[in-house]
């Protein structure tokens, strides 16, 4: 059975810690609810025949064994769209807002109003995880927990597909929802390699802060 690598100890990861991932989750959901912000403006509640992200996502899909879970579902836009592709898909969203806007416009699609955390209680398991910008609001100890958990949830061999905003060095930024993290993506790499992923693929560019990385779920990883 693979062993687990030791935690990363680079100060890195020991920035930004907080003692409460559920009231970093509440916060973000809450941020993500108020009436004050154009959350359909921001986050778009429909797949456009141009967008770019369709070159990296649908592939991905395609290639999944098995059923999707959309963890971060937002809107609903990806997990609706991939839905639409034929693919079994369902969506995870913990902002009441977002969960009823997701509902509404993809009637025929599952989307739990759940988070990451509650998905350490749960024992189903998915061919792939998307998890497009969902962790960006993350701090580094927060983020490790997170693709620990989302690891239990993935077959081995299951397909992850993540998202972030890549940078030099680990840090937040005023994003306008909530304040985000940039990624070096070494470090990201590490932190997936901890947590029982293989990254398999990668990208980003230096001209623009938008980065992801594909991961398989190590077999026998206890």
């Amino acid at each position: 059975m693979t062993q687990r690598p030791e935690a990363p100890t680079d100060a890195v990861f020991t920035a930004a810690r907080t003692s409460d991932p559920v009231a970093l989750i509440n916060r973000v959901a809450d941020a993500y609810g108020s009436p004050e912000v154009d959350i359909e403006g921001i986050l778009g509640a429909e797949i456009s025949p141009d967008d770019p992200d369709r070159a990296v996502i649908e592939p991905w899909a395609a290639a999944v064994d098995g059923p999707i879970l959309d963890v971060g579902a937002g809107t609903g836009r990806w997990t609706g769209h991939l839905a639409r592709l034929g693919h079994t898909v369902e969506g995870l969203e913990p902002s009441d807002r977002l969960i009823t806007i997701a509902r509404a416009r993809y009637p025929a699609v599952v989307f739990h109003h759940d988070s990451i955390e509650d998905l350490a209680r749960c024992e189903t398991r998915w061919g792939g995880i998307l998890a497009w910008y969902s962790t960006i609001h993350m701090s580094s100890e927060e983020l490790l927990h997170a693709l620990a958990t989302l690891r239990t949830r993935l077959g081995d061999g299951g397909s992850l597909l993540m998202s972030f905003f890549a940078g030099p060095r680990l840090e937040a930024f005023d994003h306008p929802i909530a304040a985000a993290y940039r990624w070096p993506m070494n470090k990201m790499v590490e932190a997936l390699t901890h947590a029982g992923f293989e990254v398999i693929g990668q990208r980003s560019n230096p001209r623009t802060p938008h980065a992801y990385i594909t991961a398989r779920a190590t077999p026998g990883f206890s």
